[in-house]
């Protein structure tokens, strides 16, 4: 069968922005949009159960399985950059977290040249992604794409944690997605009746219909195609074969933290000098691509529970298994409607702090590696349930760049976590604070000891040095391709126009110039529907059928 070589905009990346963005501009039925994946479809039961999205974090067939440099600041040890390789990207393989994140970060840009993308800008566009049942219509939507649950009253070890940070002293949010983000909280899911509710499930499924928007999946971007700083197009690898596709308006990379300054630099985009090592031609000096790259760290406290309630439990019981498939079954509910945390504190990790730089974030497991849900995979034989500990405003700061002109190889990545001592000082604040809230009463009746660290780490000395040993990623990447006002410290203006080139725009986490405090999957897709809008508006072509928060 013939297929076109030539469309009005070419997506670059079925994630959580490019989903987006591939449903709100075809819905006119004017222009012609193509929508590249490198990887298949979604339509794995694993992608769809929340807890069974496990079977899939280390299968390449839906994952792209990056790994960073070596570690100088963790003792030298690499970490495993799991990202989603399916249409949804991240949002087909995370850990399902509704978090829209700080007010006061998203304030913080237009300070850092990207103004228009202030909280009350994006708060718009939080509404529209999102159907949730509770909280005030004035901060939350009623009908988006994106299902929203709450875990309130989820389960007992829960509670207890909440009610333990109430008696700590901690405020109890009711909602902290409606602009009250300190405190303590039962977590809110990206599902809908218990099933995972991704940008693909939410965005890409109900337009697939259309007969102007048109998906390629398995098929491997190569590069933009640059004419006089103009962008026309992509080569990309499809059927084993090299094509050329042509793009009368607009190529925009939505392709990830990882992927998409790869793809500027395989373009000619970028560092001259790097560029010049992997013999790439170059098109245009942009010395920001790649660098400013920001994780969440992540270290963690494990304790044994003294009711079999956990995952640990339910997955070392043939007959829990089956109570718990009926209640999901049945109910949509349960531990197979949740594959990470159930609630979380918001804190300042010292009274100077002006605004929050610490998560907890309780987890119903516990064991050796954080992807182990299985005991041959490390999961503790007890009942057990983690206490993750993350550092929000990272001062350090990485990079990620392409490897080679090769687009089969996978870029280097070096996210220098802990490079600045006082991320890890952070993070030892955190562990303080989670032994503090684990000493409460409603907790406490909950554990019978700590096991990790455990008596093994009490002095600041030894707690430093666990951090050390134990620190991960969140997987919360971004910041390389930042937006701002110039090219000395950005990459995209705050349209999301690559600078000096005309027709290339970066719509993905890779823009966000810090990251908006925690998980990044809402802000992303928030991202995508602003930035239809945005493109919509340039080529005056007004979208029908949801009216646009910003003015013509």
């Amino acid at each position: 069968m013939h297929e076109p070589s030539e469309f009005d905009f070419i997506i670059v990346g079925a994630g959580s922005a490019g989903c987006a963005l591939a449903n709100r501009l075809s819905q006119d039925g004017k222009d012609q949009v193509l929508l590249i994946e490198a990887g298949g479809r979604d339509n794995s039961i694993n992608i769809k159960v929340p807890l069974m999205v496990v079977n899939l974090l280390k299968d390449p067939n839906f994952t792209w399985p990056f790994v960073t440099e070596p570690q100088a600041a963790l003792k030298g040890r690499t970490q495993l950059w799991t990202r989603g390789r399916v249409l949804g990207g991240s949002s087909s393989i995370n850990g399902n977290v509704y978090v829209r994140g700080d007010p006061a970060v998203y304030d913080s840009w237009a300070e850092m040249g990207a103004p228009g993308w202030g909280w009350a800008e994006m708060l718009p566009y939080f509404k529209r992604i999102e159907s949730y049942a509770e909280g005030s219509p004035v901060t939350r939507g009623r009908d988006g794409p994106i299902g929203v649950t709450s875990l309130k009253n989820f389960d007992a070890l829960a509670d207890a944690y909440v009610e333990a940070c109430r008696e700590a002293g901690f405020e109890v949010v009711e909602d902290y997605n409606d602009g009250h983000y300190e405190g303590a909280a039962y977590l809110q899911y990206s599902t809908r009746r218990g099933y995972r509710s991704s940008s693909a499930a939410g965005y890409l499924k109900p337009a697939r219909g259309r007969q102007n928007l048109v998906v390629w999946t398995d098929t491997l971007v190569a590069r933009a195609l640059i004419q006089d700083r103009r962008a026309v197009g992509v080569e990309c690898l499809r059927g084993g074969e090299k094509r050329a596709v042509k793009a009368r308006k607009e190529v925009i990379f939505s392709a990830g933290p990882i992927q998409s300054p790869k793809l500027l630099e395989l373009s000619g985009i970028g560092q001259a000098d790097l560029l010049k090592d992997l013999g790439i031609p170059l098109v245009h000096e942009l010395p920001r691509v790649g660098e400013g790259l920001q994780d969440h760290p992540n270290t963690r406290l494990t304790f044994e529970c003294a009711s079999p309630i956990t995952i640990n439990d339910v997955l070392q019981s043939p007959l829990a298994k089956v109570r718990e498939g009926l209640k999901y079954l049945f109910f949509g509910k349960g531990l197979l409607s949740i594959c990470s945390a159930t609630a979380h504190t918001v804190m300042r990790s010292t009274p100077d702090e002006v605004s929050p730089d610490l998560k907890l974030q309780l987890q119903p497991f516990s064991g050796k590696d954080r992807y182990a849900r299985r005991p041959q995979d490390g999961l503790d034989p007890h009942s057990g349930f983690t206490v993750g500990i993350m550092a929000l405003k990272p001062k350090s700061r990485g990079w990620v760049h392409a490897a080679s002109a090769d687009p089969m190889v996978y870029p280097r990545i070096d996210p220098k976590y802990l490079d600045d001592p006082d991320d890890a000082h952070v993070l030892l604040a955190g562990i303080k604070a989670v032994r503090r809230v684990a000493s409460y009463p409603s907790l406490r009746r909950m554990i019978v000891r700590e096991t990790r660290p455990g008596d093994a780490a009490a002095t600041d000395e030894e707690l430093l040095d666990y951090i050390r040993e134990t620190t991960q990623t969140t997987w919360h990447v971004v910041g390389s391709c930042s937006m701002g006002a110039d090219t000395t410290n950005s990459v995209v203006d705050p349209k999301l126009r690559v600078h000096g080139i005309d027709r290339l725009r970066v719509v993905d986490s890779s823009v966000f110039p810090t990251i908006p405090s925690s998980n990044t999957n809402a802000p992303t897709i928030a991202l995508g529907e602003r930035a239809a809008d945005i493109i919509a508006r340039a080529w005056s072509n007004q979208l029908p059928g949801a009216s646009s928060p910003l003015a013509a």
